[in-house]
Formats: C-alpha cells, sequence, structure tokens
C-alpha cells in the first residue's frame, strides 16, 4: 500500500513537494524526492495516551514588527506601559528602537525599568513592581532575552495577586489556584534562546538559598510575543551562540523528555532543523536578518515545545551551574548537552533517530547506535563551528568530586531531573559533570 503525504516541511532545505510514502508496520518508509531522500524509515514514536497541550498567547514576526507595538497595546486597551529591559539594551539603543516607535505613534511610556541583570531576581521584581503602581502603568512591554522576560512574567503575577513581595510566591511553585487573566503584556525578545515569549514558566534566582527556581502560572506568558529579528543584529558573537544552543537544547531535550508528545515532537524537531543551519549563519554574519528571523522563529517553537514537554538533566545542571557559579543560562547548557545526550541515548533510541534525520547526519537506515553517536558527534561539531569551545574548567569549578557535592545536591533536586528519560543517580550526576571539564 501506498500514499502521497504532504512533505514540504520535511526536509532541511524546505522543498515544497509530496513524499511517496509506504505503510510498514508502525512506521513509514520513506522513498525518494529530488533526490535529496532515497530512503529514511520513520518509526512512529510511543507517547502517554493521555497529554495536555497549553499555547496561549499571539506571535507577531516580521522584520520591523515593533512598529506595529502601539497598535496592538491599543488592541489591549492599554496606552500607559511599563517598560522592562537591562542597561545593555540600553546602551546599544536596542530598547530605544522600541520606544522611539511607540511615541511615532502617540504612546508614551509611562515607566521605564532598566535594571535587571543576568537572572530574574527577587528583588527586581519587586521594585519593577512599585514603579509599576507608582506610574500607574496599565500594562507591561519586556525587552530582552530570559532574564528580563522572566522577570516581566513574576512582575505582572505579582501584580494580579496584589502582593509586593515575590518570595512565597516563587517558594510554591505552581500558581495555578485561583489564576486568572493578568495585565495587557507584550515580550519583545532580543536573543533566539529562550523562548521565554511564550512559556508559561520563569526561573527566578533565589539568592538567599542559592537556587533557581521555577514558578508555573497559566497567564504569565505575554499575551502577545513580537518576533522582529531586526532588534538581534547587534547581539555579539558568542551570545548569539549560546543563547542559540539554549534553544536547541529546549528542542532536543522537549523531544527526548519523557513528558513528550508529538505536538512538541512535531515543534521541536523541525526547531532542531531550522537551528542546525540558521544559528551558525548568525553567528558568522550577524546583519544576516534571515538567519536572525530563522532562530527567532525556532526558539519560539522550542519554547512552545519544552513548556509542554518539559526538559532534562541538561536543563537541572544548568540550573545548577548558572545559581552556584554563575554561568549563564544558555552556555551551561552548551556544556552539558553533549554528555547528557549520550548517557541517554540508549534509553529513547526511536527519538534519537529522529534527531538524526532533523539534525541531517542519517539517512535512516543505520543502527540505533550509530544514530544516536552521530547525533552528540553533530552538537559537537555545530558548537565548534559556532566558537563554544568553553568547558567547566573555564568557571573554576573544583575538580574535588567531594566539593562538588553542592552541585550534585542542587541539579539532583531540580524540578526537571525528572522528566530526563533515563533515571541518574547522584553518582551519575557527579559523572556527567566530571566529563565537562
Amino acid at each position: 500500500m501506498s500514499q502521497l503525504i504532504p512533505g514540504g516541511l520535511f526536509l532541511l532545505n524546505y522543498e515544497v513537494g509530496y513524499l511517496k510514502a509506504s505503510r510498514q508496520g508502525s512506521g513509514f518508509t520513506i522513498l525518494g524526492l529530488g533526490g535529496y531522500i532515497n530512503r529514511m524509515t520513520f518509526q512512529m514514536p510511543q507517547f502517554d495516551p493521555f497529554f495536555t497541550w497549553v499555547n496561549r498567547g499571539r506571535i507577531l514576526y516580521a522584520p520591523g514588527a515593533r512598529s506595529e507595538i502601539a497598535f496592538e497595546l491599543g488592541q489591549m486597551s492599554a496606552d500607559k506601559p511599563l517598560i522592562i529591559t537591562d542597561k545593555g539594551l540600553v546602551k546599544a539603543g536596542v530598547a530605544q528602537q522600541v520606544v522611539a516607535a511607540l511615541e511615532k505613534s502617540g504612546v508614551r511610556p509611562a515607566g521605564f525599568f532598566d535594571s535587571v541583570v543576568q537572572d530574574a531576581r527577587i528583588e527586581n521584581i519587586n521594585e519593577a513592581t512599585r514603579l509599576y503602581n507608582d506610574s500607574h502603568a496599565d500594562s507591561l512591554i519586556a525587552i530582552g532575552g530570559g532574564s528580563v522576560l522572566d522577570t516581566a512574567k513574576a512582575v505582572n503575577i505579582l501584580l494580579g495577586k496584589g502582593l509586593s513581595d515575590f518570595k512565597p510566591l516563587a517558594d510554591q511553585a505552581a500558581l495555578w489556584e485561583d489564576a486568572a487573566p493578568l495585565a495587557p503584556h507584550i515580550a519583545i525578545p532580543t536573543t533566539a534562546g529562550t523562548g521565554c515569549e511564550v512559556t508559561n514558566v520563569l526561573v527566578v534566582l533565589d539568592d538567599s538559598s542559592q537556587s533557581k527556581l521555577s514558578v508555573t502560572h497559566p497567564y504569565c506568558n505575554a499575551d502577545l510575543a513580537i518576533l522582529d529579528p531586526e532588534l538581534t543584529v547587534m547581539l555579539p558573537a558568542k551570545i548569539t551562540a549560546f543563547t542559540g544552543m539554549d534553544a536547541l537544547t529546549h528542542a532536543i531535550e522537549g523531544v527526548t523528555s519523557s513528558a513528550a508528545q508529538p505536538i512538541s515532537d512535531a515543534l521541536g524537531l523541525h526547531a532542531i532543523r531550522i537551528i542546525s543551519q540558521a544559528l551558525p549563519l548568525a553567528v558568522q554574519e550577524p546583519d544576516n536578518i534571515e538567519a536572525r528571523g530563522q532562530m527567532l522563529i525556532a526558539a519560539t517553537m522550542a519554547g512552545m515545545c519544552f513548556c509542554n514537554a518539559m526538559t532534562g538533566a541538561t536543563h537541572a545542571l544548568a540550573h545548577a551551574l548558572g545559581a552556584l557559579y554563575s554561568i549563564p543560562h544558555g552556555l551551561a547548557n552548551a556544556i552539558m548537552l553533549p554528555f547528557v545526550m549520550e548517557f541517554n541515548a540508549t534509553e529513547t533510541p526511536e527519538k534519537y533517530s529522529l534527531i538524526s534525520q532533523a539534525l541531517g547526519v542519517s539517512s535512516g537506515e543505520e543502527t540505533d547506535q550509530f544514530r544516536a553517536m552521530a547525533c552528540v558527534n553533530a552538537i559537537k561539531k555545530l558548537k565548534m563551528d559556532i566558537g563554544l569551545t568553553d568547558t567547566l574548567k573555564d568557571f573554576n569549578l573544583p575538580t574535588d568530586p567531594e566539593q562538588l557535592s553542592g552541585l550534585v545536591e542542587l541539579a539532583a533536586g531540580d524540578s526537571q531531573i525528572s522528566y530526563n528519560p533515563r533515571s541518574l543517580e547522584d553518582a551519575d550526576i557527579l559523572s556527567l559533570i566530571m566529563k565537562a571539564f
């Protein structure tokens, strides 16, 4: 039996056309198309027969899309936004591009908060909330990377609760009971990495306990995500590289997570296809708007993937490394990802087969072990191609296992480690850390 199925988005070069396929048991064998694929076996992955999918909020993409921001605010019956950003984006002139677009349409910000630093911090959240109230703002516009976007989410939650301190809420982790829609909220990511513009989860750094806390709320993500690649061209090459690896980690861990399901797989796998091609271009050609735009789209897709499927041990380790040693989250993910992938490879061979095809390193006929190692080697090569040669040695971590016990304990207690496809004991976590030196 054979049939025609649409195949345009399946190909790495986005050819539009049809693939001729024949069903074989629980999978498909895909035959021929323009010489790109001769034969590829697609094994249907297994998933829990019950799952839920959350996808709240709109997405607007276009180079120069910031010009629409005043109109979009008006659609939300808002005209006095509090801008949340960071001093680096102010210095680079990126935040001013958004403010100029607002003012050109007759909208003046009610307030401007630019004190966000690396990682969303409770004191910054509380301070920004006070400014919102003092300036009589009626909406939020977040301009920045993950720390800025997560800070805005937390501010909105705090406003919705009518509270002044986020710490008690951070300790609760899941804020779903009696949750209600929040103030109008627009997110404008300036990095292609976190996907925070579409996720209903945020991560805050608790300085008192030196830990990163994940908090979820069904309405915390932005009502509108504006993806404007022109706002990312000034991003330095190294930050472009490791934020891109953050997005890739979201996609890979979302696909291999124990909570993965077909919708998250579709988004994650296509994000992998895009990132594997667009990230080197975005690093090497910073003014390449097409590559920058592809990365923004892929990062958003990866965010939609992982906020439903969760992640795994790479993220658990990255959270711990960031909290204890201030390693930027995307860079920590980039360092740990190949080692965690190799550790997990035997547990989900069908997922690694799909990932190897998405990365363009498998025809589908090799053994599971070959495909898994091809994935790991492809990630290592990609890191080299984009100039990420960092190891844990570069961050002055102790190499004595006893001195790493706090790091191991923090990673073992992270919420994301429970979604790793292969269970980890403390000895496994320590082994992964030691390999990354």
